[in-house]
């Protein structure tokens, strides 16, 4: 048994939910000191009796910032320190827009982005007087900004929740701190709340995955203070950033066929046109973008070289040694 978690303080938001559950699971097996927290009092306690540590079960309500005060000063009376905040709470949204309820908009919202906001100005203060703490906010695919259509509401809230994760790590970077906040994006996993969709992820080609090969990378995420991991290989990391700076083409290479799987799944009454096989030109895509991204780096630890001042300066610099 690992043991890189031996005695942190993790509390876990959200960890009654597919994905939380298992966090929960990866964390009291190498030894943490869990803070579980959730909305329903029989779920937290049958997960806490399923673990192999004495868990903490604190009934909490993510949008509620009382509630967050009370999880807070728990944990501090507690514990005396948190090293490591686990948001696994999260509103999926997914069908057109106008059959969007405000409640709808308002929960994902509430959840996916404000709660996210609150949750780490909470903890953040702790964090900071440790010097230390890792906080992890779970998002959706990849980057949060691969716009698929029927995502809108869902897709904008985990757009902003990944600004809002570059942005602060930028802030923390700014007054030299150590604490890190991670944006994670897991695979499309095997819960029961994501299993309805999973024929959607099979028809796009993509594996489901164990919800504990998900918590490994999480826990993997952690130990290495990443700000950012996305699930799914290279070829997914350089699509979402494809779809940033040219998204035309992502829609040629790749989306209007997710788009037509997606309409037919998710938009039932549509009629939908048939489904066009994916063809070499998403590789040969992926192949350049892959190649437009070593490029970038090789002319960024090199541009010293490509500064016509460096050469104009080595040679007078040449010139005179040889005169003297």
């Amino acid at each position: 048994m690992s043991n890189r978690f031996q005695d942190k303080v993790v509390v876990i938001v959200g960890s009654t939910g597919g994905l939380g559950s298992a966090f929960a699971q990866a964390f009291a097996t190498e030894g943490a000191k869990l803070v579980l927290t959730g909305r329903d009092t029989e779920r937290l306690n049958t997960l806490a009796a399923e673990l192999s540590v004495n868990a903490q079960t604190v009934l909490m309500d993510l949008t509620d910032p009382a509630s967050l005060s009370a999880l807070r000063d728990f944990v501090s009376e507690t514990f005396g320190r948190v090293d490591i905040v686990v948001n696994a709470a999260g509103v999926d949204v997914r069908k057109p827009i106008e059959n969007h309820s405000l409640s709808d908009f308002r929960r994902a919202l509430d959840v996916n982005l404000m709660g996210a906001f609150l949750l780490t100005q909470t903890f953040l203060p702790l964090m900071r007087e440790q010097n230390n703490g890792v906080i992890v906010h779970v998002g959706g695919f990849a980057d949060g900004r691969l716009a698929f259509p029927y995502y809108s509401a869902d897709v904008a809230t985990r757009a902003g929740l990944f600004s809002f994760v570059e942005s602060l790590n930028r802030e923390l970077k700014m007054e030299g701190s150590q604490v890190v906040i991670a944006y994670f994006s897991p695979y499309a996993a095997d819960t029961k709340a994501e299993q309805p969709f999973h024929p959607i992820w099979r028809e796009m080609g993509l594996t489901i995955m164990p919800k504990e090969k998900v918590a490994a990378a999480l826990l993997n995420t952690i130990e290495k203070r990443k700000q950012v991991h996305i699930m799914g290989g290279i070829s997914t990391v350089l699509f979402a950033k494809l779809n940033s700076v040219w998204p035309r083409l992502a829609d040629s290479l790749l989306l209007n066929h997710y788009g037509s799987i997606l309409k037919r799944f998710l938009a039932a009454e549509s009629k939908t046109a048939p489904i066009q096989k994916s063809t070499p030109v998403r590789w040969i895509g992926i192949g350049l973008i892959a190649l437009s991204f070593l490029l970038k780096e090789v002319i960024a630890r090199y541009k010293q070289y490509f500064d016509t001042c460096y050469w104009l300066c080595c040679q007078s610099s040449s010139a005179g040694a040889r005169q003297q």
